[in-house]
């Protein structure tokens, strides 16, 4: 097999921008030339990469899948140069991340402590909601995603670890005497609730259904509704993880009605094909980090059982 590394770099060029014109433009040659080098691609690579059916043009799903692979070799051939050369900031690859919001700061700060200032890749973190973020990994946007249970993910050509689990608690502000605001007794509970169409929305739609509760207050974000709970506007269910200072703190309390919690488990992802090293050095940092389980806290101690 034949391949050069410009076609790499054409090929990555056009998954970014989606338009023949515009990255021939930024790889700086005519558009009938990148189109034959994007051809060359295709026949020694014995797939077609790009949906040309489409405006603006698409991945195909081998072109997803080959789309890692194009940027781990680049970024292998950058990282043997930086070696060659003596540079000494990074080993010269950049592993890209896309996190769900909740999970982005937790997880990343665990990944960084699993590696010495000296050794520590650099990382690249988009935080998103979690739909996005599921799209940044099929379409090979990112090498590693931080998300949610996805069944679709656990199934060739992805592979997972389980990182953990967690809890959605419900939770609100307390009076002067340290005593919930609110109680599920009452009709009309205010919800800060997370936007229907989010992951977490899903997963708490349900509790509607054995509480009478009065939508107040929408968002993706968990910090947003934490901050929306802790002003006293009304309940949310949030993720054990995020509030662990509030409750210690008392400036959040858990509901009673422990019924109510609903729990959920965290995941990364990633394709099968072989990452660039310092993908494959994150991918095992993830693997220690869920066989330490460090963020999976007894439950029942945050729960106040």
């Amino acid at each position: 097999m034949n391949i050069e590394s410009k076609w790499l770099e054409d090929f990555l060029a056009l998954a970014e921008v989606r338009n023949f014109s515009e990255a021939a433009s930024v790889r700086n040659i005519t558009q009938p030339a990148f189109s034959r080098r994007i051809r060359a691609l295709e026949q020694a690579i014995g797939a077609e990469l790009i949906d040309r059916s489409q405006t603006p043009v698409a991945l195909t799903a081998s072109g997803r899948i080959f789309r890692v692979t194009a940027r781990t070799l680049v970024n292998q051939m950058v990282e043997g140069i930086s070696h060659i050369s003596a540079l000494n900031y990074s080993d010269g690859s950049v592993v890209r991340i896309a996190s769900a919001h909740s999970l982005a700061l937790d997880l990343t700060q665990l990944i960084q402590a699993q590696f010495s200032d000296e050794i520590r890749p650099m990382l690249s973190v988009d935080a998103m909601n979690v739909d996005e973020a599921v799209d940044a990994l099929q379409e090979g946007e990112c090498d590693v995603l931080l998300a949610f249970d996805n069944e679709h993910l656990k199934l060739a050509p992805y592979e997972h670890i389980e990182v953990g689990h967690a809890d959605l608690l419900p939770v609100c502000a307390v009076d002067e005497h340290g005593k919930p605001l609110f109680g599920f007794e009452q009709d009309d509970v205010p919800w800060l609730a997370f936007t229907p169409t989010s992951y977490m929305g899903r997963q708490t739609e349900t509790v509607r259904h054995e509480v009478s509760l009065k939508p107040v207050f929408l968002s993706s974000m968990v910090d947003m509704l934490k901050l929306q709970a802790m002003n006293g506007f009304g309940v949310a269910w949030l993720p054990d993880f995020a509030i662990r200072s509030e409750l210690v703190k008392g400036t959040l309390v858990v509901m009673e009605n422990t019924t109510l919690i609903r729990k959920i488990a965290y995941y990364a992802y990633r394709y099968q094909s072989r990452l660039h090293p310092s993908g494959e050095r994150i991918w095992s940092a993830l693997k220690k980090i869920a066989a330490d389980n460090p963020l999976n806290t007894d439950k029942k101690s945050i729960a106040g059982e």
